[in-house]
C-alpha cells in the first residue's frame, strides 16, 4: 500500500479538476489548479497553507532583513498581505540547509521553511505568495467582488507558466456574501518588470466579451445565442499576442447586445456606472469594460474593438483615455465581427501612458500583412486642424468647443504646430474627387454609406445564428428560449435587409473615394491632428428615471461624420481633460462628470499620436491619469475652468435669456461669452456692454 503522501501526490501537468477556494485573514483566494511543484515534507501539508517563496538568497542576504522584504511585497502587491508570511518556500533548492531565523527583532516568527522540487527546470518560479495544497505548490489569486457588474464572468489560465498556449476556464465562484460575482487577479509579483520581449509583463486586462477567449463563451449579451453555442475553441490572434507580450487577461466584460449602442439591457444585467451620482446609464457598446476600469483599482486596461464609435463613447461617458488603432486585418484575424472594415482594435484605460504602453506593444513583432505598416517611425504632427463644420456653433458656443479652443491655442503655442480650420463641406464643393457625381454635396454623397454598409454586414453575420438556432430548435427535444432583440438590433437588422448587394458595393466605392480625398486634402496640410466631436449633446440619463424612455444611441452610428476614424480607417484617442458640473436629481447633490476631447490622425501614426499627445499634456500641466470613482478628474479646476452641465444643451438668443429673468451674473462663463459674440454679431452694444460687465463681474475687474 503506498504511502500517504506519495498517496496524495498528483502529476504537475495534471492539475485539480475544481476550484477550490480559502479565505486568508478576511480575504477570499482562489487556489489556482495548477501545481507547480512539490515540497520536501509534504506529508505534514493535508491542508491548505499560505506560505511566502523566496529564493535562497533572499534569505540569505545580510542587508535586507527577509522581514523587510515581505514588507515590500506587501507595498508593492495587493494580493500579498500579512497571512503568507507564517512560512517560507525556497523556490530555487530542494533542501535548503537553513534554520527558521527570519522573524528576528520582533516581528512574528516564520513557522518552517521547506524547499521546492521542481519537475519542470524551464520554467523558474518567482517570488510571491503560494498555497501548499496536498504537499503541491500552487499559485495565489485574489479574489474580488464586482460590485459593478461589469464582468460576464472572471477568467484564468489552466497553465499559469504558458498561459499563451492554455485554455481558459470561467471563475465560477461568488464573494463570501453570495451578492456578486467574484474576479481573481493574480500576484503582482509573479511578473518580471516589463521588458523588451515581455513589455506588457503582469498588466492585468479586461477582454471585452466579443473577443474570443479559448475555453469561455461569448455571449455577446444576448441569452439565447449563448445558450445556443459552447465555450470558443481557440483565443483570437490578437489577444494571444497580447498574452504573449506578458499581458494577464482575468476576465470577459459585457457588452451591449450584439455590440449595438443602446440602453436596453434584456438579457443580462447593466453595469453600474460608478461616475457621478452613480446612477447614470452604461452607455456605448462596452460600458462593462468603462465600469471595471472606473470603478477597480485592480484593473489596469481594457481591451475591445470599436466600430462606428462604440468604444469611443464608452471611453467618453466614463472620462476614460482610448486609443483606437489604425485599421489591420492582421490585428482582427480569428475573429467573427460584424463589419470587419469598419472596426478596429482599442484600448481603454484610467492612465494614458498605459494607453501608450498597450499601443506600443501591439505594434511589437505582429505578423505584418498588406494593410498594415510598422507606425513607429511616423513623424509628430505640425499642423492642428479644427473641422469647424463638425461642432455646432461657433469655438465659444458650448463648453465642448470652448475646451476644443482652448486646446487647439495650447498646441499652436507649446508643440510649435499650426492651427488651421477646415470645412470638409466647403473643400468638398470647391475641389471634389474626380469619381465623385458633379455638384453632389458631401453631405449627401456620404449620407448612410457608412451604417448601411455596416447593417448589411450585420444582417450577414448574426444570419448564420438563426440558421443555427433553428436547425438546433427542430433536433432538439428540449424547447430553446426563443431570441429576443434590443430595437437597436431589431432597426438594423431590418435596415441591412435593404441593402443589395449593389448599393453595398455602391457605399463601400464612396467611402473609400472619400478617404482618398481626405488622405489628399491632409497631406496638402502637413503631419495632421484632427479634431473630432465628441458627446456634446449628452445630458445626464440617470438608469433609475424610466430608463426605457430613452432613445437608442445608435444615431452616432447613423451618423458619417461622427464616425470618421472609423470610415478613414485613421486612429483615433479620447483624452479626459475637463469637468462638467450638474445637479442630480437622484441624491440632490452637485456632482461632476468628465468632459473629453477627440482627435485623430493619419493612418499608421499611432505611436506618433500618442508621443505628441503625452508630451502637450505634460507640457500644459494636465493629468494623463484618471481616478476611479465617482469623479474622474478632481483636480481639473487647477487648468481648466468648469462648465454647467446646461450650456451643452442649446439655447435660446442670447437677448432672450437677458430677458427672460436670469441676471447675466448668475450665467456662467462660456455661456457669456457666447452671448457677446452673438451680440457682437448683431451689433447690439448695449447688449455687449451689459455681457461684459457680467464677465468682469464673474472673472474679476480687469478680465
Amino acid at each position: 500500500m503506498a504511502a500517504p503522501d506519495e498517496k496524495q501526490s498528483l502529476p504537475l501537468d495534471q492539475p485539480l479538476e475544481h476550484q477550490t477556494l480559502t479565505i486568508v485573514g478576511d480575504v477570499q483566494y482562489l487556489v489556482h489548479p495548477q501545481r507547480l511543484g512539490r515540497v520536501s515534507a509534504p506529508s505534514k501539508l493535508q491542508d491548505i497553507i499560505p506560505v511566502t517563496g523566496l529564493t535562497l538568497d533572499q534569505v540569505n542576504d545580510p542587508r535586507i532583513p527577509v522581514v523587510e522584504t515581505l514588507k515590500n511585497f506587501a507595498e508593492a502587491d495587493d494580493v500579498y498581505i500579512f497571512g503568507f508570511r507564517q512560512r517560507i518556500v525556497i523556490i530555487d533548492q530542494h533542501e535548503p540547509k537553513i534554520k527558521s531565523k527570519a522573524g528576528e527583532g520582533g516581528e512574528p516568527i516564520l513557522q518552517e521553511v521547506y524547499g521546492l522540487i521542481l519537475d519542470d527546470s524551464k520554467h523558474l518560479l518567482r517570488p510571491g505568495p503560494y498555497f501548499l495544497y496536498n504537499g503541491g505548490l500552487h499559485q495565489a489569486w485574489r479574489l474580488y467582488p464586482d460590485k459593478l457588474r461589469a464582468f460576464n464572468f472572471g477568467v484564468f489560465p489552466k497553465k499559469v507558466l504558458e498561459p499563451q498556449n492554455s485554455a481558459f476556464r470561467p471563475l465560477t465562484a461568488l464573494t463570501q456574501d453570495g451578492l456578486d460575482k467574484a474576479i481573481a487577479v493574480p500576484s503582482r509579483l509573479y511578473y518580471p518588470e516589463p521588458s523588451h520581449e515581455k513589455p506588457l509583463a503582469g498588466v492585468r486586462f479586461a477582454v471585452d466579451d466579443l473577443l474570443p477567449v479559448e475555453g469561455v463563451k461569448t455571449t455577446l449579451s444576448h441569452e439565447a445565442r449563448a445558450t445556443l453555442y459552447g465555450p470558443c475553441p481557440k483565443t483570437c490572434y490578437f489577444i494571444k499576442h497580447l498574452i504573449k507580450l506578458g499581458a494577464v487577461v482575468v476576465g470577459k466584460t459585457k457588452i451591449s447586445q450584439l455590440a449595438m449602442l443602446h440602453t436596453a439591457w434584456a438579457d443580462v444585467s447593466s453595469p453600474k456606472n460608478p461616475r457621478g451620482d452613480g446612477y447614470q446609464e452604461a452607455l456605448g457598446s462596452s460600458p462593462g469594460a468603462g465600469s471595471a476600469l472606473s470603478g477597480y483599482q485592480w484593473i489596469d486596461c481594457a481591451v475591445g474593438i470599436d466600430t462606428l464609435g462604440g468604444f469611443i463613447e464608452t471611453a467618453e461617458w466614463y472620462g476614460l483615455f482610448a486609443l483606437r488603432l489604425s485599421h489591420s486585418w492582421a490585428f482582427l484575424a480569428g475573429m467573427n465581427l460584424a463589419s470587419a472594415r469598419l472596426s478596429a482594435i482599442t484600448f481603454m484605460s484610467r492612465s494614458l501612458k498605459r494607453v501608450q504602453q498597450a499601443a506600443n506593444a501591439s505594434f511589437y513583432r505582429i505578423k505584418p500583412d498588406l494593410s498594415h505598416q510598422e507606425p513607429s517611425s511616423s513623424p509628430l504632427p505640425n499642423v492642428f486642424i479644427y473641422p469647424n463644420n463638425l461642432f455646432r456653433g461657433d469655438r465659444t458656443g458650448n463648453p465642448v468647443s470652448s475646451v476644443n479652443a482652448s486646446l487647439a491655442n495650447r498646441i499652436e503655442t507649446t508643440m510649435r504646430t499650426t492651427t488651421k480650420d477646415f470645412d470638409m463641406q466647403d473643400v468638398w464643393e470647391i475641389q471634389p474627387p474626380a469619381k465623385a457625381p458633379p455638384r453632389e454635396p458631401l453631405e449627401s454623397y456620404m449620407d448612410g454609406c457608412a451604417w448601411k454598409t455596416y447593417c448589411y454586414d450585420f444582417a450577414k453575420r448574426h444570419k448564420k445564428f438563426l440558421q443555427d438556432y433553428h436547425a438546433q430548435k427542430k433536433s432538439s427535444e428540449a424547447d430553446l428560449l426563443k431570441p429576443y432583440w434590443d430595437d437597436a438590433v431589431e432597426f438594423a437588422w431590418s435596415e441591412g435587409a435593404k441593402v443589395s448587394d449593389e448599393d453595398y458595393k455602391k457605399y463601400c466605392t464612396r467611402m473609400g473615394s472619400f478617404t482618398e480625398w481626405f488622405d489628399e486634402e491632409m497631406a496638402s496640410l502637413g503631419e495632421s491632428v484632427v479634431l473630432l466631436p465628441t458627446l456634446t449633446s449628452y445630458s445626464p440619463r440617470s438608469r433609475v428615471h424610466s430608463p426605457s424612455a430613452y432613445a437608442p444611441t445608435a444615431h452616432r452610428m447613423q451618423n458619417w461624420d461622427e464616425s470618421l476614424a472609423s470610415i478613414l480607417q485613421r486612429p483615433q484617442l479620447v483624452l479626459p481633460i475637463a469637468r462638467i458640473f450638474f445637479d442630480s436629481d437622484i441624491n440632490n447633490a452637485r456632482e461632476a462628470w468628465p468632459l473629453c476631447v477627440s482627435m485623430m490622425s493619419a493612418r499608421n501614426s499611432d505611436l506618433g499620436l500618442l508621443e505628441f499627445v503625452v508630451k502637450l499634456m505634460e507640457k500644459n500641466e494636465l493629468e494623463v491619469k484618471v481616478e476611479v470613482g465617482k469623479d474622474a478628474l478632481p483636480l481639473a479646476n487647477e487648468h481648466w475652468r468648469k462648465f454647467e452641465w446646461s450650456d451643452l444643451v442649446s439655447r435660446p438668443s442670447s437677448k432672450m435669456e437677458l430677458d427672460g429673468g436670469e441676471p447675466p451674473g448668475q450665467m456662467d462663463a462660456a455661456a457669456i461669452v457666447a452671448a457677446m459674440v452673438k451680440a457682437e454679431q448683431e451689433e447690439d452694444a448695449e447688449l455687449q456692454k451689459a455681457l461684459a460687465l457680467s464677465l468682469e463681474d464673474y472673472y474679476g475687474p480687469g478680465s
